[in-house]
């Protein structure tokens, strides 16, 4: 089942849902009616809530049990919290500057973007997103909740509610103490929900980090990749393919260590095609080159189209004085590149003896791609999406036969996310955006520092003011990200 099926196949149900529940409420349906309230449930327009009073006696117990230590804990917060504050906003205009960036120059590694499912985030890992989320949301509630008890704040009721597909726990306190208190102490309730996810991504990421040190008794790691899915109709996959098991350690001349360098790797591939320094008697052996010649594509070419196993290379150091080697040559390419084992990529190009610099020009988004594995050498000409989409990979290389690196991978992957997920919760939350944490903070801070200045009901404006504009920042920016990854 696709995404958009999925998606059609959660709002029928929710139409299904709501349909009842109206009949049931318009009828005065007795038994619903006691089983909505006993249980907390209400159904909504593509929405489900669930309230509940269960755990007041619980939170109430916890916050009030050491107070000087939730007093500590939650002082570090609200300044750990008003530092995060300005760094949130300028990752927020950083990541607005990157919509007007080409998409092959962009820097994503630290920009705030919506999760597009299909986009920018697997169909397939939906569900880690979807369990992150929910521990991350319940983190940041218990924070406020504790805060609350601490400062004797009443909790009304704690909930959560699925938003569609989006998944939020929440806690009720009563609002109307909560803005009576000292502002330093309501600063610190407010601030408590992005503190408590600020610690939750810093332990996930201490234990993504520790993982390969867990597992290194029965895998190895910072070694390579190993091969744990291919797709059926993946083009890497045959007889000379790639196959589930397989361990790669190099594409072309970059290394592979783990996941990620797997992925950097392919990012290199498509910013320079590989170069290979190739024998003279090679080349005047197997060279079946035709007077050169602009392909279909625009791209110069050298060879008939015969043979579909030969492909043009072009002699990059053609300036140098050797007139016996052909500017260009049209040769076979898996015997070349497995009898030509120096690549000489990168600039001035360092060949053995009797050997020469040559690059292969195939078709536009076609690239030669040699992976080095354990026991062969994988040859591919495509483009390099045509690998990394169609085969999963791990970064534990099981030891033992009877070991699969399923376990490793299901951790490494939820502490990723629990480590992006809830750090992303927290940036959300601490810029002033409208209805979020954010914005309760700006008024608390607006009122103890231009209230005395300005009066009441500018201190009021300016906040509002700057509510509306980074809301309406944000709105604009997962627009234009939409926009870029979705309808272009």
């Amino acid at each position: 089942m696709d995404i958009i099926t999925a998606l059609i196949v959660i709002a029928v149900i929710y139409g299904v849902l709501l349909f009842f529940d109206s009949f049931f409420k318009t009828c005065a349906h007795y038994p619903y009616l006691r089983f909505l309230e006993g249980t907390g449930f209400k159904v909504k327009f593509l929405s489900i809530t669930w309230q509940t009073r269960a755990f007041n006696r619980t939170l109430i117990r916890l916050g009030t049990s050491n107070p000087r230590f939730w007093n500590i804990w939650f002082s570090l917060g609200l300044h750990l919290s008003l530092i995060l504050l300005p760094v949130s906003v300028l990752m927020l205009f950083y990541s607005i500057s990157q919509n007007f960036v080409a998409s092959d120059k962009q820097d994503t590694r630290f920009v705030i973007e919506p999760v597009v499912p299909g986009v920018n985030l697997p169909a397939s890992e939906l569900g880690y997103y979807g369990a992150t989320l929910i521990i991350a949301s319940i983190v940041h509630e218990l924070g406020h909740a504790l805060a609350a008890v601490m400062e004797d704040v009443s909790i009304l009721e704690v909930g959560a509610s699925i938003f569609f597909v989006l998944p939020v726990a929440y806690v009720n306190l009563a609002t109307d103490k909560l803005f009576k208190i000292e502002r330093k102490k309501t600063l610190q309730i407010l601030c408590a929900g992005v503190w408590h996810n600020v610690v939750l991504s810093a332990a996930a990421f201490a234990l993504y980090l520790i993982l390969p040190i867990l597992f290194s008794s029965t895998f190895y790691v910072n070694k390579g990749i190993s091969v744990t899915e291919i797709a059926k109709k993946s083009p890497i996959m045959g007889a000379k393919g790639l196959a589930v098991g397989d361990v790669v350690f190099k594409i072309n001349d970059c290394k592979v260590t783990d996941e990620n360098s797997w992925y950097e790797c392919f990012g290199e591939i498509k910013k320079h095609q590989m170069a290979l320094c190739i024998d003279t008697d090679l080349i005047h052996n197997l060279d079946e080159s035709v007077p050169l010649k602009h392909s279909e594509n625009g791209n110069l070419d050298c060879c008939d189209g015969t043979k579909f196993e030969n492909i043009c290379f072009e002699y990059l150091d053609s300036n140098d004085g050797i007139l016996e080697l052909p500017s260009h040559a049209c040769l076979p390419a898996r015997k070349i590149v497995e009898e030509s084992p120096h690549i000489c990529t990168t600039f001035p190009h360092s060949c053995p003896s009797n050997t020469y610099c040559f690059r292969p020009i195939p078709g536009n988004y076609t690239y030669l791609i040699k992976l080095t594995c354990k026991n062969k050498m994988v040859i591919y000409l495509g483009h390099p999406a045509d690998i990394y989409r169609t085969v999963e990979v791990s970064s534990y290389i099981p030891k033992f036969i009877f070991t699969t690196p399923t376990l490793p991978d299901t951790i490494t992957k939820f502490t990723k996310y629990l480590t992006i997920i809830s750090l992303g919760l927290a940036i959300v939350n601490i810029v002033p955006f409208m209805y979020m944490d954010g914005h309760y903070i700006l008024e608390v801070l607006g009122y103890m520092l231009l209230r005395k200045k300005l009066g009441k009901i500018r201190y009021k404006v300016i906040v509002a003011v700057i509510t509306a504009f980074f809301t309406i920042i944000l709105a604009v920016h997962c627009v234009m990200f939409l926009y870029r990854n979705v309808f272009m």
